[in-house]
């Protein structure tokens, strides 16, 4: 944990081509804060050493020289996807903040005129009822809610409040034996997985090429993992309804990299009809073969 520096960022690719008035799209901006000095690459360009201006989005920023005008924005439209353009930043101090700045940026304006305690993500948005608190839970044991009486519309204190399980369209019901319908799907794996493999060749340089596709059925899916692999230098993508949502890189002597989503409450969510397609694209002048695992449930 940093406490008067800046962690260092590894190199995060681009996911679309650098703009004129400074933009920069990665996958994850959180990793970088403002008036932090960063490093932009691309093969065949000069490197860059500029500052972070503005953070306008999880997945778009601004860069610009190293200065004090927060508006100066560099060009970098010379730097794009297909020259394997990155962004990176080395540890640093941060920058100083006087008292007096301090205080004015924390205060909140009228009506509320108070010291700001409101709860923000990391891009300083605030939680509402429309912009929820994420919040999960792991249980390793049971749960006990006590006794639930549905027709009882004015339970007593020793009660649990009528509940329902919904997906939010259907609701859980009870049968009047006191058992309850279970739907099991017949294609599941024996080990729960079900896989979707597939390889490709002769993938010639700078087109960018799908791997691999699933689409989740009217139940959905939850993805899992996501293995890939190759003969070159190449950069793979993971999409959802045709926009990135994860990017990897391989590199001399590593060409097996994974996309992990098991930190995700039973992995990524895919909707019915949503589309996850694995793309790789590379900059060798060798035809590439390239192979990738989907892994779902």
């Amino acid at each position: 944990m940093f406490e008067k520096r800046f962690a260092a960022v590894p190199a995060q690719v681009f996911t679309a081509d650098g703009g004129a008035n400074g933009s920069v799209s990665i996958a994850n901006t959180s990793l970088f804060k403002v008036k932090q000095q960063v490093v932009i690459t691309a093969t065949g360009q000069p490197n860059l050493e500029l500052e972070v201006k503005k953070v306008l989005s999880p997945t778009s920023m601004i860069v610009g020289p190293v200065t004090g005008n927060i508006n100066a924005f560099t060009d970098l439209s010379a730097y794009t996807t297909a020259a394997s353009a990155s962004i990176l930043a080395n540890e640093q101090r941060r920058p100083t903040i006087i008292g007096d700045d301090f205080e004015r940026a924390v205060y909140e304006e009228e009506p509320t005129v108070a010291k700001r305690v409101i709860l923000v993500d990391e891009f300083g948005n605030k939680y509402t009822e429309d912009y929820p608190l994420p919040v999960g839970a792991t249980f390793s044991g049971s749960i006990s809610v006590g006794e639930v009486d549905q027709g009882d519309p004015n339970p007593t204190l020793s009660e649990a409040w009528p509940i329902k399980v919904t997906d939010g369209a259907d609701i859980l019901a009870v049968n009047s034996d006191g058992s309850i319908n279970v739907n099991v799907s017949s294609t599941s794996s024996a080990n729960g997985l079900t896989i979707t493999y597939n390889e490709i060749s002769s993938v010639a340089a700078a087109v960018e090429t799908t791997v691999a596709t699933l689409t989740a059925g009217l139940s959905g899916a939850r993805v899992q993992k996501v293995d890939v692999s190759g003969n070159n230098v190449a950069l793979f993508r993971v999409k959802l309804d045709g926009s990135t949502i994860a990017t990897r890189r391989s590199w001399w002597t590593h060409f097996n990299e994974s996309f992990a989503f098991e930190s995700f409450i039973n992995g990524l969510l895919l909707t019915s009809g949503q589309v996850l397609t694995v793309t790789v694209i590379h900059t060798r002048p060798e035809l590439g073969a390239f192979e990738a695992t989907i892994m779902s449930i």
